[in-house]
């Protein structure tokens, strides 16, 4: 994929792996990047660091109006980075209801899902675009302790494996990352 002039939009784009993706952008010569939070002015360390190339965009990537919204403001994306996370720390038993289960699986599942149908049409008016998966070691192997973690990155990386099937003819390649530990505020 081709970094240098291309406009990349990361979910979760203000802290940890996002801002490091932003980052990375940046330095490989990405014309521009929308770094994706549900609180723009978290990002806004990002946006002084290059503030002719980093825009902040509110984005809660549980909320499809939200989604809707930034596909319409982000109209020149090419590459999509699906960053934005969940961990609520609880096993699946022990958790006194399915309320964090529940949480893991809409950010780490259906918004990722959302984001991508989302961005599609954004997508295919590049001719070459891409989706990342941010992932998990949890999505190869489950851990038990990860609770609801493990089981939503399982169902997204299903989700990314049809959805490169989907997105092949026009051209957006979809890529699953599968990160290990990574020392973030999540």
């Amino acid at each position: 994929m081709q970094i240098e002039g291309s406009v990349a939009l990361v979910t979760g784009g203000n802290r940890g792996i996002g801002e490091a993706f932003v980052r990375a952008f940046v330095a490989a010569g990405a014309k521009r990047v929308y770094a994706g939070s549900r609180d723009p002015a978290a990002a806004a360390h990002l946006v002084a660091e290059a503030p002719h190339r980093v825009v902040a965009v509110a984005l809660d990537v549980t909320d499809e109006d939200c989604v809707a919204r930034a596909a319409q403001a982000c109209p020149d994306v090419s590459i999509l980075v699906n960053n934005a996370g969940l961990f609520q720390k609880q096993t699946l038993l022990r958790a006194p209801d399915l309320t964090a289960a529940r949480a893991e699986m809409e950010v780490n599942y259906f918004g990722s899902l959302a984001m991508c149908r989302a961005f599609a049409p954004v997508l295919a008016r590049s001719p070459r675009s891409a989706i990342a998966n941010v992932l998990s070691a949890a999505a190869t192997v489950a851990l038990p302790i990860m609770g609801g973690y493990s089981p939503s990155k399982f169902a997204a990386r299903a989700m990314s494996t049809c959805l490169r099937a989907e997105l092949a003819p026009q051209g957006t390649t979809v890529t699953a990352l599968f990160v290990g530990s990574v020392d973030t505020r999540m």
